[in-house]
């Protein structure tokens, strides 16, 4: 599955991606592991744990599997985990 991370918003509307990788490319445990976050966030999503709105609020968006999830640079807690997993990996 093609992971791509972009962050967006801030003070100056900045647009960058964060991070970018296939889970193809991973350790099984770790392709696993961004499954299971990946559909935390979809299910956070699905039913609209959404924190706050603001323009300029920095936020990613997270392209994984067909969909585009979105999660706000302050989650809350139920995102907070899955958001770091899908940040810190690394294809080997």
């Amino acid at each position: 599955m093609r992971v791509v991370i972009e962050r967006t918003g801030g003070f100056a509307g900045i647009e960058e991606e964060v991070a970018s990788y296939d889970t193809e490319h991973l350790a099984a445990e770790d392709a696993a592991e961004v499954r299971r976050a990946v559909e935390r966030i979809a299910a956070a999503s699905a039913r609209e744990e959404s924190t706050e709105v603001g323009a300029d609020l920095v936020n990613y968006r997270i392209t994984a599997g067909g969909r585009v999830l979105l999660v706000s640079a302050d989650p809350a807690a139920a995102l907070a985990g899955p958001l770091s997993v899908l940040l810190r990996q690394r294809p080997a």
